[in-house]
């Protein structure tokens, strides 16, 4: 078997490389690395670059806006992000959310969040957790009430991941009575 990467996929390693050492701001990487995180105004610039390029979602297919690479392209990409030390972007909206919304969602849903997501305009967060829970998802109460055209939730959620920099909340609900 051999695991070396054809030229297509050396000139794709390239591309990639060139792009990162002219756009990544080292400010950037500097903040990850002595932080571990990044708030969301220092990402976003990062962010546009990224969606500018056609690269913001790696994986999501072309016609939801993604680049539609093959899985060594992906593989190629997230190496050489690693490597310089990009951070990720965020993995809420763009690799939790956005592929349930992409295999699940209503046209209309698609239409009004993917483009937002993919652009960095818009930034989720999740809500899992609730008090005396934790982390079992199977003892969670937050219910969902169908309203018709709308539902009504009730419950409380706690520990919610970058919820202090999200404009919007997708988390797990009861829906049954």
């Amino acid at each position: 078997m051999d695991l070396s990467f054809s030229p297509e996929e050396i000139a794709f390693r390239d591309e990639v490389r060139t792009f990162i050492a002219e756009n990544l701001p080292a400010e950037l990487v500097a903040k990850v690395r002595d932080s571990g995180r990044v708030k969301r105004e220092d990402l976003y610039p990062w962010h546009k670059k990224l969606h500018e390029k056609g690269w913001a979602a790696p994986k999501w297919p072309a016609e939801h806006g993604g680049p539609g690479w093959t899985p060594m392209q992906r593989f190629i990409f997230d190496q050489e992000m690693t490597l310089a030390g990009a951070p990720p972007l965020s993995a809420f909206g763009l690799t939790m959310l956005a592929p349930v919304l992409i295999a699940y969602g209503t046209p209309e849903q698609q239409k009004t969040h993917l483009p937002k997501i993919l652009s960095g305009e818009i930034f989720w967060c999740q809500g899992y957790s609730e008090p005396g829970s934790g982390s079992d998802l199977a003892s969670l109460r937050t219910r969902a009430e169908d309203k018709g055209d709308h539902y009504l939730v009730n419950g409380h959620k706690i520990w919610t991941s970058n919820a202090h920099e999200a404009d919007w909340i997708f988390c797990l609900v009861r829906t049954d009575p």
